[in-house]
């Protein structure tokens, strides 16, 4: 076993540009080179070529001899590259997996063994050598294949819809503890990578899983990067690590003194204890993972075939919880992604020039997107405020928070993969006197709910302002990120003011609002660029008062919520141009606490009343106004609800996806007109 080469530490790549015409990455020179390794004019091969229209999986991948492996992930690379420029998709961290991916196909046949990948965005290469390349071009696209693992794709190698940072060891102990409990002798693995290792989740599972012994496999793909930059104690030891050749030194020492010992139980207890003793001394991040009750083995050069080979094949047969720390450079093969891994982990469609790739310009004047409005909002009131930080769970570049940590690093906090701990520490900072505002995507901050009710609740609602980006159907990423469930479970905490602008200057005064108000404030943007302004005349908000934004006849009217009022405008101004029928558009602002006045207001002066979310029905929006109807014995039977139904919306468009639920213009004035005919 041979671990990381001190010259391969830096992971200084030497394929040159994928989707350009170069010498070194054409596929015949890397044929030539291995035929030249061995001293033959060619290297004899059985699966025919190229490689990817015959993989179908371990069998296929294992009759492809080593020297052969480097063709079959150049191939790999060129198919993400010609996907992903044009579809958009997690481009850097598929790069910097090929080779693992390859090796563990190679390894282990995942019909019968299980592999659970965390984060799910690093999938693609393990899609492509389950057979699914030829449907490549489709990826993220409606009925297309989905950018994570996705059971119902492919139920026999994606085991789980695996996408939230963290549950991959949990799963696989689970995995392992009942199928080892039925008798099955099949190997279990988790390819945890991103800094998922991160998620405070990872380590319970860690934890318990070195106390109950389970025989699995935790291969920490240490590159160094999640979707920002990694923060923590762990990220800075393996940092460490990578830059110097410390533990290599260590090992071949270890190496060297084991080599005079004889065999036997005796050697491999004294073993254990120089590498235990030898991964504590040099601050190693296996120091951890060993107290926590894993063995723990690398690092290991996640680029070099036979190690990865040797490594995987020495697992097989190490029984009880272990840890492969392979080391992977994010972006492999592309320049522009190696040394720009942030900015091309999702990657928008792009088209090579030269040897750079640029992201394609659209054919209209982009309007800024929400997230940016509140980012800058923030960033605006920090500058005034030195009071104002900003706080963030590993998603600086998503939220664009990163212009404050760029221009007020004092003032920005990023606590890694951890929403749990980001509300906490929002709360807390709150209490003791620092305005801590936090931007959260909707769906991540799921994971909070806990901290949302004992930490902000229940404290008399200590008054954090949390930015919850994503909300609503979130487009290509598809189920796991859209961000539908938000005030369901938050609608239940007392004190929480929940609300949503309808355009960007709504979004900015919501942000000032929040920041200032002494209570729990919510504030629910979608992924979309920002509506501009909808009004002539801006009407100062106040708090749990909606406003009417289009006056119509005394028939028809929507009380929208946040994204859904520009569509109801677009429904409305619809209906009166092909049908006549002047509908009312109400801005309800606040789902907590709830105009209650303008509920009334509309359900005694209109024959029917239309509320538009972009949530699920239960226990959304529209059932907060038909309780407050019940409530003031209004006639709840002029109410229809409009919202998502009770399903989820899979990957696709964003305006795909609100048609797929009748919550595009069309299908509200289809809506409309169906009411309306019964």
């Amino acid at each position: 076993m041979r671990p990381i080469a001190k010259e391969n530490v830096e992971m200084s790549s030497k394929q040159g540009v994928l989707g350009a015409d170069t010498s070194e990455t054409s596929p015949d020179l890397l044929i030539k080179r291995a035929a030249q390794a061995l001293g033959a004019e060619e290297v004899p091969c059985d699966v025919p070529q190229p490689f990817l229209e015959h993989v179908k999986g371990h069998e296929d991948v294992s009759r492809i001899p080593m020297a052969l492996l480097p063709k079959l992930a150049w191939e790999i690379r060129q198919k993400i590259h010609e996907s992903v420029k044009v579809t958009g998709g997690h481009l850097a961290s598929n790069l910097g997996v090929v080779e693992l991916s390859i090796a563990l196909h190679r390894v282990y046949d995942f019909r019968k063994d299980r592999l659970v990948m965390d984060v799910g965005h690093q999938v693609y290469p393990h899609k492509m050598l389950t057979g699914r390349a030829g449907r490549f071009h489709t990826l993220r696209q409606a009925n297309g294949i989905a950018g994570f693992p996705d059971h119902r794709e492919d139920p026999v190698y994606d085991l789980f819809h695996t996408s939230h940072a963290g549950m991959a060891a949990s799963m696989t102990v689970g995995l392992a503890m009942a199928e080892h409990r039925r008798g099955m002798k099949n190997h279990h693995i988790a390819l945890v990578g991103d800094g998922a290792m991160t998620a405070g989740v990872s380590f319970e599972a860690l934890n318990h899983a070195g106390h109950c012994e389970e025989d699995v496999l935790m291969i920490f793909n240490d590159n160094g990067c999640s979707i920002s930059a990694n923060v923590g104690a762990l990220s800075s030891t393996c940092s460490k690590i990578r830059k110097t050749g410390i533990f290599k030194r260590v090992r071949d020492f270890g190496k060297e003194m084991l080599g005079k010992m004889p065999y036997g139980k005796d050697a491999e207890r004294i073993a254990g204890q120089m590498l235990g003793a030898a991964s504590h001394l040099t601050h190693s991040p296996g120091a951890i993972f060993m107290d926590l009750g894993f063995k723990y083995y690398g690092p290991v050069d996640g680029h070099d075939f036979e190690a990865l080979h040797e490594w995987l094949e020495e697992m097989k047969h190490i029984k009880g919880p272990k840890l492969l720390h392979v080391i992977t450079q994010k972006g492999r093969g592309m320049t522009w992604a190696e040394e720009d891994p942030i900015n091309w982990h999702g990657a928008k469609p792009y088209e090579v020039q030269g040897g750079t790739a640029v992201v394609k310009k659209p054919s209209k004047p982009v309007q800024r997107d929400y997230c940016t409005v509140v980012s800058e909002t923030i960033l605006k009131r920090a500058k005034a405020d030195k009071n104002i930080v900003a706080i963030t769970a590993a998603m600086a570049e998503g939220t664009t928070l990163s212009k404050v940590r760029s221009e007020l690093p004092g003032q920005f906090i990023d606590v890694g993969i951890c929403e749990q701990h980001a509300t906490a520490l929002a709360a807390a900072m709150r209490k003791g006197g620092v305005n801590a505002v936090a931007c959260i995507y909707s769906s991540f901050l799921q994971r909070a709910v806990d901290q949302l009710f004992h930490e902000v609740s229940l404290q008399d609602g200590i008054p954090v302002t949390i930015c919850m980006d994503r909300a609503g159907l979130c487009g290509d990423d598809g189920a796991t990120a859209n961000g539908v469930f938000d005030l369901a479970y938050m609608r239940a905490f007392p004190h929480f003011v929940l609300m949503a602008p309808k355009d960007e200057v709504e979004t900015e005064a919501m942000v000032n609002f929040g920041l200032d108000l002494d209570k729990p404030v919510f504030i629910r943007t979608p992924k979309e660029p920002s509506a501009t302004a909808m009004t002539a005349e801006f009407k100062p908000l106040e708090l749990g008062k909606g406003e009417i934004v289009r006056e119509g006849e005394k028939k028809v009217a929507f009380l929208a919520y946040g994204a859904m009022v520009v569509r109801c405008m677009q429904a409305a101004e619809k209906l009166e141009k092909e049908h006549g029928l002047k509908a009312t558009v109400a801005n309800a602002r606040f789902c907590k606490p709830l105009d209650g006045d303008l509920v009334a207001k509309l359900l005694n002066e209109y024959e029917y009343v239309f509320t538009a979310e972009d949530h699920q029905l239960q226990n959304g929006f529209g059932s907060a106004v038909l309780e407050e109807a019940n409530d003031r014995r209004l006639d709840a039977r002029k109410l229809t609800r409009l919202g998502i139904p009770d399903l989820f919306v899979y990957h696709g468009k964003r305006d795909w996806q609100l048609a797929q639920v009748g919550l595009d213009c069309d299908g509200l004035v289809a809506s409309v007109l169906k009411t309306l005919k019964k």
